[in-house]
């Protein structure tokens, strides 16, 4: 896809990622300002402050654990940008322990990052999106929430299964005003964090997709926007498998 300015066909959209702080959160983040988009990146400090973003992206500091806070960071930026046109749910929490260890607490993270988290920030950004010509929510999940994950995932795994339904059932009414509404996994990421892995599982990662390598982050990001984009006008209440997996 062409990197010249003739490329920016998110030219005056509206942007607001959550989890931005995180590998695919900068990408996006940084695929939506070279695109010509408007953006809020949001996260919990420090990371949000640490983060290397566009020097044009508004950072909005915000506890998803909170929800006065998920509702306060939807107001917040569409005061600062003037509305919205999309809104991409990034942000999570991963809990590595199997059922039998799960606690309480580690339930509760799931539950109020993963999925209430993105179900209040749906919520409150309706208002806004409605009054957008081509307004867009994209809810990032994982296959985790279809099969259960490799292992130790289950809480991860039940709140990403209950994003995806709650996406389809929300694509069903928000869509009479125009709004799409998508989920979308991402394969695994050529990032620090997997080449920190020890070989033998780097290995076992890589080899289940099929085209035998990880993704760029700049290329999940390029194409969940595209996607939330004018271009992907059909695109809703389903899930856009990226996972390149060999089943």
């Amino acid at each position: 896809m062409d990197d010249s300015p003739d490329g920016q066909w998110l030219s005056g959209s509206r942007v607001l990622v959550t989890g931005a702080a995180g590998v695919l959160g900068r990408a996006l983040v940084v695929e939506a300002d070279l695109r010509g988009a408007r953006v809020v990146a949001t996260g919990r400090r420090p990371n949000i402050d640490a983060a290397q973003l566009p020097e044009a992206a508004i950072r909005v500091t915000a506890d998803l654990r909170d929800p006065d806070d998920c509702q306060r960071l939807v107001h917040e930026a569409a005061r600062r940008l003037g509305g919205l046109d999309i809104v991409v749910n990034n942000a999570a929490t991963l809990v590595r322990r199997t059922c039998l260890e799960l606690e309480l607490d580690d339930l509760q993270a799931a539950w109020e990052v993963n999925l209430r988290a993105p179900a209040l920030i749906m919520q409150a950004s309706f208002e806004y999106l409605r009054d957008a010509e081509h307004p867009a929510i994209v809810n990032v999940v994982s296959t985790a929430g279809v099969s259960g994950g490799i292992a130790a995932v289950s809480a991860y795994g039940m709140s990403k299964a209950g994003l995806i339904v709650l996406t389809k059932a929300v694509a069903r009414e928000y869509g009479p005003h125009g709004i799409r509404v998508f989920s979308l996994s991402p394969p695994s990421l050529d990032s620090e964090m997997q080449r920190s892995l020890p070989a033998e599982q780097r290995e076992r990662v890589r080899s289940m997709n099929a085209l035998d390598r990880l993704a760029a982050p700049e290329e999940v990001a390029r194409f969940t926007l595209l996607a939330a984009s004018r271009a992907g006008a059909l695109v809703t209440g389903t899930m856009v498998d990226l996972t390149a997996t060999a089943y």
